[in-house]
């Protein structure tokens, strides 16, 4: 089977495979597939109840690209859970051990839909040999436009000349160790990768180095925080990287020689989405460029830090209320950076400023999510990985702006693109995972004993889980339709049903948050490039918007009385906990300083919420009154990962020596284990508490794999 070719809709016992779409359906569920696992599928539905090699799985679905084994597994992991497929007792795919995989049944395609068949009138034609003023008017018109659009033809093409890519890019992959690899950097002369494993161990995230062309990378440094954003010296003996740990931030200055201990040069004043890049280092050597809040600015913004005296100055200013400016890179004749400006999370664009000072210029205009910008050795175009069109995939866009150009690299979620300065090579990312929400419960006095069990699991990011009152159901966001939208399910995880649609410019839809009285859900969502909490039924229907304002409102949240929604919003300036009443009105701040996930205290004499770049909790009256901070978890980054109940706080504990769930009694101060997990969750996210005490829901990641490759010849 040619997978080029395309393959109508068919259908797999009771689920409808529809491959021009990438998604498997069954009843109301529909399931997207990243591209390449969609193919793996089609190979085996072409071949039913033939083992397959791997080898010839290889060849059919990566023919240009180098792969290992791992690639092959991670597809068939994935179907394997779509189709909730026991490899232990297949239904679907069997494993033919050392040799390929046999898909068991048959396919059978779908019957056609009659179609119309529409009576067409014939058309009148001249008689032949006897031509009108109009034929010779439009055969004129007709060679006019074709010469036109021939020369248009030739100026274009000569245009683009400079900017065309060859016609076969081999691509090799460069790491294929367990756990995932991101953030590459390839040294000056393009020989040496440095990039950040995070292991499947459950072990912080480390800098290491690979020569190309070896199998083993060497850790950079022995320190025990987790490592972020490398960056090569201009003469590739050195790298800075930034590092984040319970006892602070740091900037670091590492040499290649290992006996010699890392400069820690700068402190930071917090982590502004380092896992996206948040350092640069110049061409010639003399500063860095930062992303950074200092002097308790609210958004983010770019300094430039003398490598010699490491004072800092702002490089850029974003607009009020934005998120900020983040990932910035040097242009390779280091006199520009690029970076990335966000209005709120979600919302975000390319730029580029002059290091000499002037006006960010802006390059794209669409405000979707970006993971990754790179400049070509040219200095002339932006590389940058975006979600534009569903799934990540690189783009090439001119410095000047114009038209955009999607990259035949790394088609299958590829982000982080990294250009040496002078080379020609373009490495990359792809990945992808299992994301899910299990159900913990913890036995009476055998916190050890705890038991997790997937209600929901699939490859498209399902998260933020909050119940329903009754405890029946529970709402979360997914991309399962390829967008992020809110999602319900069944307590068992049986009924899955979509409960949002993107309509107009309402877009992205997050962080549900189900009523007191189990009538309405809220969330937050993008309008306008800017994001604002809107509440829904939760039979469905259309959402009524309760915030407004050039601001961004994020993670809402009711009291227990349903009467006030709590939320996070920079509509002040800087970044509060606001509220306002459930039915809209004016908005009014809460906390002083940063909060956000607003929750009451059982008795309502207490309001708890977390910080968006901070560790731990805190607690303030109701009423008003003083911000105290009386826990140091959940970490930073995991601000989702708590909730208030009877019987305490149940937080994320990190500090025990595997990830536990931990219960906190603010009467008494002390903390006791309400269950251990196998593993930390993902960022963000978060869990709810079902009303018995005894279980919660949390959001989970596994499976997750990704690896760096080069795509060589680019430029």
């Amino acid at each position: 089977m040619k997978l080029a070719e395309r393959t109508p809709p068919f259908a797999l016992e009771d689920w409808i495979v529809d491959p021009d779409f990438h998604q498997l359906s069954r009843g109301s569920s529909v399931c997207t597939l990243e591209p390449r696992v969609m193919d793996v599928l089609l190979q085996l539905a072409a071949n039913p109840q033939r083992v397959i090699s791997k080898d010839e799985f290889l060849r059919a679905v990566w023919p240009d690209t180098f792969v290992g084994d791992d690639a092959l597994t991670r597809c068939i992991s994935i179907l394997r859970h779509t189709l909730n497929d026991d490899p232990h007792n297949p239904r679907f795919i069997k494993t033919v051990s050392k040799v390929g995989y046999c898909l068991l049944v048959s396919t059978r395609p779908l019957e056609p839909e009659s179609a119309s068949q529409e009576q067409v009138p014939p058309a009148t034609l001249s008689p032949p040999n006897q031509p009108t003023s109009s034929n010779f008017s439009v055969f004129a018109a007709i060679g006019l436009l074709l010469l036109i659009a021939i020369i248009t033809a030739i100026f274009v093409m000569h245009q683009r000349h400079n900017d065309a890519l060859p016609a076969v890019i081999p691509t090799f992959q460069l790491t294929t160790d367990a756990g995932e690899q991101s953030r590459p950097a390839l040294s000056p002369d393009g020989k040496r990768l440095a990039f950040v494993w995070a292991k499947d161990d459950g072990s912080r995230q480390h800098i290491y180095i690979k020569q190309l062309g070896s199998d083993s990378p060497l850790r950079l440094t022995n320190l025990s925080d987790d490592e972020y954003s490398p960056v090569w010296s201009p003469d590739g003996k050195r790298i800075a990287f930034l590092s984040s740990s319970t006892t602070g931030l740091a900037l670091y200055v590492a040499s290649l020689d290992p006996t010699q201990a890392p400069d820690k040069i700068y402190i930071p004043g917090e982590t502004t989405r380092w896992e996206q890049g948040g350092l640069a280092w110049s061409p010639d050597g003399k500063s860095f460029v930062l992303a950074d809040h200092l002097g308790g600015q609210p958004s983010s913004s770019l300094y430039r830090i003398d490598v010699d005296t490491l004072r800092a100055r702002p490089l850029t200013t974003p607009p009020s209320g934005w998120e900020g400016d983040l990932s910035p890179v040097f242009s390779p004749d280091g006199q520009k950076i690029a970076f990335l400006r966000a209005s709120e999370n979600s919302v975000v664009d390319v730029y580029w400023s002059p290091v000499a000072g002037g006006q960010p210029r802006q390059v794209t205009h669409d405000g979707k999510m970006i993971d990754g910008i790179a400049w070509s050795s040219d200095n002339r175009s932006i590389i940058f990985s975006s979600n534009r069109a569903g799934e990540y995939g690189l783009y090439k866009i001119p410095l000047t702006g114009g038209t955009t150009l999607r990259m035949p690299i790394g088609t299958e979620n590829a982000t982080q693109p990294a250009i040496p300065p002078q080379g020609k090579d373009l490495a990359f990312v792809q990945g992808s995972a299992i994301f899910g929400i299990l159900r913990i419960s913890a036995a009476r006095n055998e916190p050890i004993a705890a038991k997790d069990s997937i209600i929901v699991s699939s490859t498209a990011q399902d998260s933020a889980p909050s119940i329903s009152p009754d405890g029946t159901q529970f709402a979360f966001q997914s991309w399962r339709s390829g967008t992020q939208q809110i999602w319900l399910s069944s307590i068992d995880g049986q009924s899955l049903r979509q409960l949002t649609t993107s309509t107009g410019d309402l877009s992205f839809f997050g962080s549900p948050a189900w009523s007191p009285s189990g009538k309405e859900i809220l969330f937050d969502s993008r309008i306008d490039g800017h994001s604002h909490i809107f509440v829904l039924p939760a039979t469905g229907g259309t959402p009524r918007q309760i915030t407004f304002a050039e601001a961004n409102d994020i993670v809402p949240r009711w009291s227990n009385d349903g009467h006030t929604v709590y939320f996070r919003s920079n509509r002040g300036g800087r970044w509060q906990l606001w509220k306002l009443p459930s039915s809209g009105g004016n908005p009014q701040p809460v906390s002083r300083d940063d909060g956000m996930v607003g929750q009451e205290s059982p008795d309502g004499k207490w309001l708890y919420f977390a910080r968006g770049g901070e560790n731990g909790i805190w607690r303030m009256p109701a009423s008003g009154g003083e911000e105290v901070r009386i826990l140091d978890q959940p970490l930073a980054g995991y601000w989702a990962y708590w909730a208030v109940g009877h019987s305490g706080i149940y937080f994320l504990d990190q500090k025990q020596s595997m990830p536990t769930i931990s219960i906190y009694d603010p009467s008494t101060q002390k903390i006791s284990t309400f269950a251990k997990l196998n593993r930390v969750p993902p960022p963000n996210s978060g869990i709810t508490l079902l009303h018995d005490g005894h279980s919660l829901l949390i959001s989970d990641k596994h499976d997750a794999g990704s690896h760096i490759s080069i795509a060589q010849g680019v430029f």
